[in-house]
This record gives structure tokens, sequence and C-alpha cells, in this order.
């Protein structure tokens, strides 16, 4: 039987010949890879849409920064619950974080609504996490061993709940709302600084609004309510004004949770970046931890602690273009090792700096938080190319759960910096608001300098040979609009 397409007469006589269906299928797969390409391409963010996405980063970057300065003191000198008691009761409450940072991000891939998939749970979970945050901040006084256990385990674990029905979704738009390598780049140095500002109001404004009361233990209960008005506002402000894409709205992941969270691990280049940024959690945790200790009882200088937090902040945030200029120029795991590198040799040798040696420090943090910047953009853009060589594997966009994986671990790397600082005090000898001992003195010193160091070296190999570069991405990203253009159609 011919099946060959039949000739037509054209309007000179000429005969023409019909396309085939053949013909017809794969010029509309390159118009389409074409136009894909096209939008890929253009996937510019509108600038306001960046600095209100920092704003969002701020306002949850001031929880982060009072909790990794501000809350272990407070258990423990203002509160007086026993380092490892407060440490254990953290401990505890991370339990729940095993499984709401991947349940939410499963979820949140999962969603349909006339919100989007990730604007809802901004929507709902705004309130809620203002007055956990107040809640936090506010144990009451008298408690026996056994109540401040459960208060601390308790209040916790409400926070961070909302924390991460919040966060996991608000991070997973920088994967969806552009495609392009360098573009994620300036959407999360943005929002990077906006880390940089929450750091500085949670870590100053804390110790500005407690100073101010006779009883700082009414001083942290008005701050943690100021603070959690504030990252409710911030939090408000991404659900109005950013939109997720359109054409988003229909890549629901379909694997189950169980599935999905395998899918996850099976992606060597997110195995690898998650390796390298728990490493240095871990390490930034026990900077943030211990800093008030190393100043106050090594330095003797609590009166210059302020001052300090506020050079290395300012370092970090006026260095964060640096880092993004050096990513643009090699790559982002290159330029994120290098960072590494600086911080980690410069942080060794306050084990060395003697007692009293105010200026020797504020040099050692300045150097430190040059290479510390590159931490505070770098692995938050590497994440969203990881998400894209996931979907090349599975043709699915799991954003979600991705982000709530690394969300998990970032505050298991935490809670573990945490954890250690307790017990690790407790073992050297540390007893509250009094002059230390040299061997209680010594257990801050190396919390501080060798220990925060090596952590920090441990994850550079992972980075100098991340397999995700521009031109493997660029590859990916036209292999990826490839697929989507073949994709049927309905009416096609």
């Amino acid at each position: 039987m011919d099946t060959s397409p039949a000739p037509v007469s054209g309007a000179d006589g000429a005969t023409l010949t019909a396309p085939s269906a053949q013909t017809t299928v794969q010029t509309t797969v390159q118009t389409r890879a074409q136009t894909a390409g096209e939008a890929l391409a253009k996937a510019r963010l509108p600038l306001a849409w960046k600095w209100i996405y920092a704003v969002g980063s701020l306002g949850l970057t001031i929880l982060i920064s009072a909790i990794g300065f501000f809350l272990l003191i407070f258990y423990t000198d203002v509160a007086l619950v026993p380092p490892a008691l407060a440490s254990t009761a953290l401990l505890v409450a991370k339990i729940w974080d095993t499984v709401n940072d991947p349940l939410f991000g499963w979820l949140s891939d999962r969603t349909r609504s006339r919100f989007g998939r990730r604007r809802i749970y901004l929507i709902i979970g705004a309130l809620p996490l203002a007055l956990a945050t107040y809640l936090l901040w506010s144990v009451p006084s008298g408690l026996s061993a056994g109540w401040a256990f459960a208060w601390i385990a308790l209040t916790y674990i409400i926070f961070d709940t909302f924390f991460t029905i919040v966060q996991v979704p608000m991070n997973a738009l920088a994967a969806e709302i552009t495609p392009d390598y360098d573009e994620r780049t300036s959407l999360l140095a943005y929002a990077g600084v906006g880390a940089v500002a929450g750091y500085l109001l949670g870590s100053i404004l804390m110790r500005v609004i407690v100073g101010r009361f006779d009883d700082p233990s009414q001083g942290y209960a008005v701050a943690g309510a100021i603070f959690g008005g504030l990252v409710g506002l911030s939090v408000a402000l991404v659900a109005w004004k950013i939109r997720e894409p359109a054409e988003m709205q229909g890549k629901q992941s379909t694997l189950p949770i169980l599935s999905a969270i395998r899918a996850t691990f099976h992606n060597r280049p997110f195995v690898r970046l998650l390796a390298a940024f728990s490493l240095a959690r871990i390490s930034f945790t026990l900077l943030s931890a211990v800093l008030a200790y190393y100043v106050t009882y090594h330095l003797g200088a609590e009166g210059k602690l302020t001052l300090i937090i506020l050079v290395l902040m300012l370092v970090i945030g006026l260095f964060i273009p640096v880092w993004r200029m050096l990513a643009r120029r090699w790559s982002k795991g290159f330029a994120y090792g290098l960072g590494l590198t600086v911080a980690a040799l410069s942080l060794f040798f306050t084990y060395f700096l003697p007692q009293g040696s105010v200026k020797g420090m504020f040099l050692i943090v300045a150097v430190a938080g040059f290479g510390l910047s590159a931490h505070w953009v770098l692995p938050w853009a590497m994440l969203p190319d990881v998400v894209e060589y996931d979907e090349d594997r599975t043709g699915q966009r799991r954003e979600g759960m991705y982000y709530g994986v690394y969300g998990l671990l970032d505050k298991i790397a935490r809670t573990i910096g945490i954890f250690a600082v307790g017990w690790v005090l407790d073992f050297f000898g540390y007893v509250p608001n009094v002059a230390q001992t040299a061997r209680s003195l010594q257990g801050i010193r190396l919390l501080f300098g060798p220990v925060s160091a090596i952590l920090l070296l441990l994850a550079v190999p992972l980075l100098l040979t991340y397999p995700i570069t521009r031109a493997s991405h660029q590859e990916l990203r036209e292999r990826l609009a490839a697929k989507r253009a073949a994709t049927p159609v309905a009416g096609e």
C-alpha cells in the first residue's frame, strides 16, 4: 500500500507535496525547542523581585542569627538551665526535623492551589511563625529541671514547624522563578545581602533590646515579640509580591515520599554539595555559638562583642558581590571552596591569640569574614542547578523535596553545633558568669579556632571538583528544553 504523501497542484501548476505527519511533528518540536531556548535566554528577574526576596531572607535570618548567637547563652545564663540539659532538649526537638523538612518540601511539590504551590505556605505560616518566635524567648522563671526541659523542647518544636512551613517553600521559589545559571547567583546574592542585614539585626538588636531592661528575661521576651513581628511581615511581603511562573504550576511531583527521598540521595552532585554545605554549617554554628564565650572570657572584652559581630557581618556583606563576580569568572563550586579555605586559615590562628588581644581579633574577623562571605551566597545558588540535574533524570520538578532535605541537614548541622558546644563546655568545666579556669578557656579556644577551621577544610575538596559548571549546566538546560519541547501536548 502506498503511504507516501499525495501530490497537490499549486497555483502556478507546479506539483507540491503535502507535509508528512513526521515532518509536521519535527517542525513542531523544533519550533517549541526554539521558543523554550529563547525563554531561557531571557530569564531575567525584575530588580524589585530580587529586593523583595532579600527582605524575606532578612526576616528569616534575623531568627537564625538570634538563635545562633544567643539562644544557648539565654538558656544557660538567664533562664539558668544547665548547658547539657538545654542542649539535649534542643536535640530532642530536632528529632521532629527528621520528618518535617522533607515532609513539607514533598507536600509543596504536590500542592495545587490558586495561590501556587509555594506561596500558599507563606500565607499560612507567616502569623503562626511570629507567635512561635515570641514563645521561644519566653521561658517562665522558677521551672524545675524537668519542666525546663519540656518547655525548651516543646516551644522549639512549635517554632521549628512553622519556620519550616515558611522557609522550605520560599527557598524553592529561587529555583523556579529563573532557570539561568548566573541569574540565580544574582538573585541569591541579593538574598545574601538581606541575610547579612538579618544577622546584624538579630545579633546587635538583640543586645540593644535586652540591655534596656533591668531583668534580662523581660528583654529577651520583648526581643522575641519584635523579631516575630518582623519575620511575619517580611514573609507576607514575599507572598504578596512574588509570583510563581505559570508553567511550574502543572509540574507537581508524583513520587511517593519515600521514593522521593531515595531519588534525592541518588543525585550525586546534590550529595556532594550537601556534604560540603553541612560541614561548613556546623563550623559556622560553632563560631556563632562560641563567639560570645570567646570574646567575654578569653579576650575579656564583652563590651566589644557587638562591634566584633558588626565588623564580621559588614565584611561578609561587602564581599558578597565579589564572590558573585568570582563565581561568574570561574564556577560556583571553585569559588565556594576558595572562600572556605581563606576562612579556615584565618580562624585557625584564634587559638594562639593571647588573652586581651582585641586588635588581633578584629584583624582575624575581617579576613575570616571575607572568606565566609562565599558561604552566604554560593551554596544556595548551587542548589537550583541540582534540581534541574534531577529533572533530567526523573522528568519531574522537585524543588520542595531538595530544599526540604537541604533545610533538614542545615538545621541538623546547626543543632549538632549547639549540642557540641553545650557538652564540650560542661566537659571542660565551664561555670557561667565567673572567671574561667585555664581548662575551660582551652575548650572555648579549641571550638572557636582549630575545630571550626578543620570542618571548613574538609569541605574544600568536595567543592573544587564539583561536577556542575556553567558549561555543563548550559548543556543540561538545552537538553531539558528539547525534552520539554518533545513532550506531547493535548490536541497536537
